[in-house]
């Protein structure tokens, strides 16, 4: 497999011409609890939400005195976590962990980190929990614990003038990008390795970067395709404005579930964060949520803790 490795900061300037629901930004901000962004338009009032006091109970008591819990994201993944045409912090995952919050009685802070560092702010204890459609995968298991929140699929999203097109069925010997530190990264070196490699196919070519919104360029570039949670190419397909579209195929063997990771060495924090999503499940306010986004198709009805052992 060829991996190559590329930086987004010398295409910075074409990144700024990508649409906001793909911009780049790198400081840490606090999110606003209201939920305005690009979606299906329905009301949805976090500030709402009453505390959920068995949950509230499970808190550690030194996360429960600081009144704050602190989220790693990384803000320029639509639907899931970006910023919209207002600069507002919006998705899926914002909504969902400031939803959170409010059961336990918090307010919601969130950092826009690198993909590749969200897990480890996690495990060095300088944020509390870290949300960003994070697949579980055996790696990521050995270092932090997951709450499933959701289940995602994978598709191929593509330029509309890339040639040949690229299908599910004839993915091996073609050109791929993908995000350091992704699920979807690890499933197409999988998939090369695999799916093509073993069976004595050629390799797939992968192009890594280090940004979720320079991989989306490089697409509009045709520099590759790239294979994506499926709510997540719909949404930049319709979005970008740059000749993107999303496959309808979805790539087999890809269903994953993605998590709110949390330190290891903080299980109280698994438990609160649960507990205050299995509340949100039961009153509804967990369906409101995807059903903004339009994805009601990726709930779970429950929700597991992960980790080495299992759930």
């Amino acid at each position: 497999m060829n991996v190559m490795r590329h930086s987004p900061r010398r295409d910075r300037a074409l990144l700024l011409a990508v649409s906001a629901a793909v911009a780049l930004t790198a400081c840490g901000v606090t999110s606003a609890e209201d939920g305005k962004g690009p979606d299906t338009g329905a009301a949805l009032k976090i500030d709402a939400i009453a505390v959920d006091k068995k949950a509230q109970a499970e808190l550690p008591e030194a996360l429960k005195k600081s009144g704050t819990l602190k989220v790693a994201s990384e803000l320029d993944w639509p639907p899931f976590s970006y910023k919209d045409d207002s600069g507002q912090t919006t998705g899926i995952d914002v909504l969902m962990v400031q939803a959170i919050g409010k059961k336990l009685g918090l307010k919601t802070s969130i950092a826009d980190l690198g993909a590749d560092t969200i897990i480890p702010s996690v495990q060095n204890g300088r944020y509390d929990v870290a949300v960003s459609q994070l697949v579980t995968t055996p790696e990521r298991l050995r270092a932090v614990n997951f709450v499933d929140y959701i289940q995602n699929t994978l598709g191929i999203i593509q330029h509309k003038d890339y040639s040949p097109q690229v299908t599910p069925g004839d993915m091996c010997g073609k050109t791929f990008v993908g995000t350091q530190g992704t699920g979807p990264l690890d499933f197409t070196r999988q998939y090369s390795e695999k799916e093509c490699a073993a069976k004595g196919k050629p390799k797939m070519t992968i192009h890594v970067f280090d940004k979720s919104a320079a991989t989306i360029l490089a697409v509009g570039n045709k520099r590759g395709v790239f294979l994506t949670n499926r709510a997540v190419g719909e949404y930049v397909a319709a979005t970008s404005g740059n000749g993107l579209v999303m496959g309808k195929e979805t790539i087999p063997g890809s269903r994953t579930l993605s998590g709110i990771a949390y330190s290891k060495k903080q299980p109280q924090v698994g438990k609160a964060v649960q507990a205050a999503l299995l509340s949100l499940m039961n009153d509804g306010t967990y369906q409101k949520i995807l059903e903004r986004w339009k994805v009601t198709d990726q709930a779970l009805k429950t929700s597991e803790i992960r980790n080495e052992t299992g759930s």
